[in-house]
């Protein structure tokens, strides 16, 4: 039984994105497809750390958290802290954890992401999908969190780094300008962007290391 499955005998898939070989479990969550993308993602990597803002329902979570598991059985450990600011989606998200068998590897926590404070922590792999107007300070807020090497990944979020053109505000809606520090570590290539195109859009970014072939002395 693959992990999908596994989430199906306790959710319905109910909503379907504009691309009809795409599914989904809720209107909030990620696809189908990017949750089986996540859990391959952090099958491979064997990632310690992962941080991910916005649980919503807990799907995303779930996925990456059931690779985990899977991880665990060959010794490589790791755990994901999920930070959400709304008490019901929080309460069910961890009904849905405990349904599976998942809480030994996941970090509830319930709060506004801009309260979060991880000092030193190094994520291997963050993801971010709270309220789009804040993703992008959160990408500036947690950068110093993101290990060399690692990922982070921003949810709903296109090539053309915007979703409409709202000539009205000036800017595209709803996630606003770029900040200038976002801008920075993309031009001075601290952050590395690269696009899926999926129905809801996905967007990611590596953090180089120094000892990546474009960065060797």
């Amino acid at each position: 039984m693959n992990f999908t499955d596994k989430l199906t005998e306790h959710l319905r898939t109910e909503d379907e994105p504009s691309n009809p070989q795409y599914l989904c479990f809720n209107t909030g969550g990620v696809e189908v497809e990017v949750g089986e993308f996540f859990y391959g993602l952090v099958r491979m990597m064997k990632p310690k750390a992962i941080l991910e803002t916005g649980t919503h329902k807990g799907i995303s979570a779930a996925y990456m958290a059931g690779a985990l598991k899977d991880n665990s059985d060959r010794g490589a450990y790791g755990t994901i802290t999920t930070v959400e600011f709304l008490e019901p989606n929080y309460e069910e998200s961890k009904d849905l954890f405990a349904k599976l068998g998942l809480e030994n590897f996941i970090k509830q926590e319930l709060k506004d992401a801009a309260s979060c404070d991880f000092g030193d922590t190094q994520f291997d792999f963050i993801f971010l999908d709270t309220e789009p107007q804040t993703r992008f300070s959160e990408l500036v807020k947690f950068y110093k969190n993101l290990r060399p090497g690692g990922y982070l990944g921003i949810h709903d979020l296109h090539p053309h780094m915007h979703q409409i053109e709202n000539l009205e505000h000036g800017f595209a809606w709803p996630y606003g300008p770029i900040p200038v520090a976002m801008d920075n570590l993309v031009k001075e290539k601290k952050l590395v962007p690269f696009h899926f195109r999926t129905p809801r859009g996905l967007t990611m970014f590596y953090k180089p290391t120094e000892y990546d072939h474009y960065n060797a002395i």
